[in-house]
């Protein structure tokens, strides 16, 4: 069971993800004040150098409060640059549940980087985590998250109606989530389960 002394480094066909360091400030900085990659999400727009170090030390308190855990995505082939984000954001332990969040530059949109990048989270997440249920909350406008979503079979299961607030203002989100059971069911192999627990 993952244990959070340390960010666990998780590989794929493509991708190195692991913790994110004061070497990637200059990284978050690039995705960040893209008014593109915030649009959608509750991060305001960075506007001058000092917010990728806050940023990251907000992740770093996350993941000191055992509550979530994001990884810098990385090229496999170009370990040393930071081009996007991706993880849980709210572990809620006693339910077995967590909410992932993701972000990625907009150089690396729709080549299918998300997409493998969260393929690895959430495996790591019913393995080593334990997680019945992985839940996604995205925008109603935001169709190219929800095509990421939809990729990895989650189902929405609903709009919430003014569930968020941000940017001065209200926004309907729809919930996304996929459980254990969908994976067992529908043999997702890339999530790397055989048994249920």
């Amino acid at each position: 069971m993952f244990d959070f002394k340390r960010v666990p480094e998780i590989r794929t066909e493509r991708l190195l993800l692991n913790a994110v360091t004061a070497n990637d400030d200059d990284a978050l900085y690039d995705i960040f004040s893209d008014v593109e990659v915030t649009r959608y999400n509750d991060v305001q727009t960075f506007i001058n150098r000092r917010e990728p170090a806050i940023f990251r030390r907000f992740i770093e308190s996350r993941f000191e409060e055992r509550v979530g855990v994001r990884w810098a995505i990385r090229l496999a082939d170009a370990p040393g640059k930071l081009i996007g984000l991706a993880g849980y954001n709210v572990w809620t332990r006693h339910n077995r549940c967590a909410e992932i969040g993701y972000d990625l530059l907009r150089f690396y949109w729709n080549r299918g980087i998300m997409t493998e990048a969260l393929r690895g989270v959430i495996a790591f997440g019913f393995r080593e985590m334990a997680l019945n249920r992985v839940e996604a909350l995205v925008t109603d406008t935001n169709r190219g998250s929800c095509r990421v979503l939809e990729k990895l079979d989650f189902t929405a299961e609903g709009l919430l109606r003014q569930r968020g607030c941000w940017k001065g203002r209200y926004h309907d989100l729809w919930l996304f989530a996929l459980l254990r059971a969908d994976v067992m069911q529908k043999g997702l192999t890339w999530a790397g389960l055989s048994s249920t627990p």
